[in-house]
């Protein structure tokens, strides 16, 4: 089964320096029937003007990752973890015990757009972890790229929970599966551009609930990441 979440429906939050759609409830949104998607809790589709950001402030208790699209995100932590990330680059932290973080934009002219993403952790008050992944265009044109997934997958990072993160940019007529088992659920992300599930149209920005092994046809150049879990009920 599919069911269409369209962009242009979900919650719209402006500070003027920071724009973002809420996939789910978070901040200022809440909707007590859409808090989460099996361990999906967040995923935040941001905008952040240059030269602002997020500034410190504390995670606990949360496997976050963060997937570039558009223009430098600058990561600063408690750890003593600094870098700068951009297109195509992964940086993942799972929160534990607690941890302090910033996100910023540093760039003078540039808009960033990353998708920010929340997965409920298998386990509680774990030590603070933090790491990141360079990609190449190539490692996720026309296949999936397995960015994300639990310490007995094949990878590039593993996480505390029993999920599978998967990117891929797709030429346009190109075709990718989507294959689940018994007992698993996917939420889909478009991106960027335009594809096909079975009869259903997907542009910028939509999303998709997916139950059921199936496939995506892009229509035109298209950047889609796939969060495959465990089947549960909201």
């Amino acid at each position: 089964m599919i069911k269409k979440i369209d962009f242009n429906k979900l919650f719209v939050s402006n500070l003027g320096w920071l724009k973002s759609r809420f996939h789910f409830s978070f901040a200022e949104y809440f909707n007590p029937q859409n808090i989460h998607f099996g361990t999906l809790r967040v995923m935040n589709d941001d905008i952040v003007q240059p030269q602002t950001g997020f500034t410190t402030h504390p995670h606990k208790n949360m496997e976050i990752f963060s997937y570039m699209l558009d223009g430098e995100l600058t990561h600063g932590d408690s750890m003593g973890n600094v870098e700068t990330l951009q297109r195509g680059d992964v940086q993942y932290m799972s929160a534990g015990s607690g941890i302090f973080h910033s996100e910023m934009n540093n760039h003078p002219q540039k808009p960033l757009r990353f998708i920010q993403t929340w997965i409920l952790p298998g386990e509680k008050e774990l030590e603070p972890r933090y790491g990141s992944k360079k990609f190449a265009l190539e490692d996720r044109l026309n296949r999936w790229l397995h960015i994300l997934g639990d310490k007995n997958s094949n990878a590039h990072i593993h996480f505390n929970q029993n999920a599978n993160i998967y990117v891929s940019e797709l030429d346009a007529g190109r075709m990718l599966k989507i294959e689940l088992n018994s007992g698993r659920q996917a939420y889909l992300k478009v991106m960027e551009g335009n594809i096909k599930i079975e009869n259903t149209e997907f542009t910028h920005g939509d999303a998709a609930e997916i139950t059921s092994s199936t496939d995506i046809l892009a229509l035109k150049n298209s950047h889609v990441m796939l969060i495959e879990m465990a089947l549960e009920s909201k």
